[in-house]
């Protein structure tokens, strides 16, 4: 009787293992994957600003948003020291002055002169102009003492985070380098180059992991430089559950069934089969998901591990094609906003 129950017990084991479908082990409830980027237009001519090609040089000198092949020299503004020599007058020797807010700066005799947005060169030639009127041949000398008045900002994890100030023409890495460098959990991929409130589609990850030197652009004035932790960043579910919002990817990560669960669920007659999800890769770059999550529930696939800034969006009904989907999903990505959501990718979505 013994021996038979053994028999019966391996053959029901041999059966089990032969009824198992070792593929779905490592199915993860994706039925659709598609890899998806910004314009190639846009790509091969490097970063952008706010539309604007990021590479090209501005000449300070000229009308706004006029392009020049000449190098940028410091153009002192309010807030930087300036120290001045006329060699040989009395009282004249090294004098310091601070640029005020409406970029003049006060010396003796001439009293007030304007030198905001100009090089020291520009302002020693027409100081020795003023100066002629009153000395023979003054020998005038120019020189940047502090700057302030161009800064730039860390913010995030670096090193040194806070504000730093440019005193020359300066690429990315020469601006992070004046920051220390990053701390080793900053989360490249969601790091972001901020300019007069647009973000740059600068990426991070490919110049400072992958050696890609076209993303090394060159930093302005008040340009905003964010490395977030990776913990710190968010994972969105929008669309029909219970709580729309964002959840803390944390310092273990989450997963797509664990963030449904924190939201409080999906709605009654919500779509499960045609889940989507937009993964930023990089501020150019990122992937179009449609997950099964039914399957996953059912126990036919595993729970999907999510990346951070994934926005998770379950449709009333399903969707379609991608470019449908983006249309019905935009309202609500559009509130979630932030600098590391694939906002930028949008665009390119659409024009598919």
């Amino acid at each position: 009787m013994l021996r038979l129950t053994t028999i019966v017990a391996v053959t029901l084991l041999t059966a089990c293992e032969t009824y198992i479908d070792k593929s779905k082990l490592s199915y993860d409830g994706v039925v659709h994957r598609k890899f998806v980027s910004t314009s190639t237009d846009n790509r091969t001519k490097g970063p952008t600003c706010g539309g604007d090609i990021a590479t090209e040089i501005v000449d300070p000198g000229a009308k706004t948003g006029t392009v020049s092949d000449a190098p940028r020299h410091y153009l002192v503004g309010p807030g930087d020291d300036l120290k001045f020599n006329i060699f040989g007058e009395d009282g004249m020797g090294e004098i310091f002055a601070r640029v005020d807010a409406e970029g003049y700066v006060q010396l003796p005799i001439v009293e007030v002169v304007s030198v905001s947005g100009m090089t020291t060169r520009q302002i020693h030639k027409n100081l020795k102009k003023a100066y002629e009127a009153h000395f023979i041949e003054p020998w005038i000398t120019v020189e940047l003492a502090n700057a302030e008045s161009q800064p730039i900002y860390f913010l995030g994890e670096f090193r040194e985070p806070g504000v730093k100030y440019l005193e020359f023409s300066s690429n990315l890495l020469e601006a992070l380098a004046m920051a220390n460098g990053l701390e080793e959990d900053a989360y490249l991929p969601g790091a972001r180059l901020i300019r007069n409130e647009q973000v740059c589609t600068v990426d991070l990850f490919a110049l400072l992991r992958e050696g890609d030197f076209n993303q090394n652009i060159d930093v302005y004035p008040r340009d905003v430089i964010f490395a977030p932790l990776r913990a710190d960043m968010r994972v969105y579910l929008l669309g029909a559950v219970a709580s729309p919002q964002g959840v803390a990817f944390g310092e273990q990560g989450r997963s797509l069934l664990e963030v449904l669960s924190m939201v409080g669920g999906a709605k009654v007659g919500a779509s499960l089969t045609d889940v989507r999800i937009i993964r930023s890769i990089s501020p150019t770059e990122g992937e179009l998901l449609i997950v099964n999550v039914s399957s996953i529930l059912t126990g036919d696939a595993l729970d999907l591990p999510l990346h951070p800034g994934d926005v998770v969006y379950v449709p009333n009904s399903p969707l379609g094609a991608w470019n449908m989907a983006i249309k019905a999903i935009l309202p609500s990505l559009q509130l979630v906003g932030g600098i590391v959501t694939p906002i930028a990718l949008i665009d390119g979505l659409l024009s598919e």
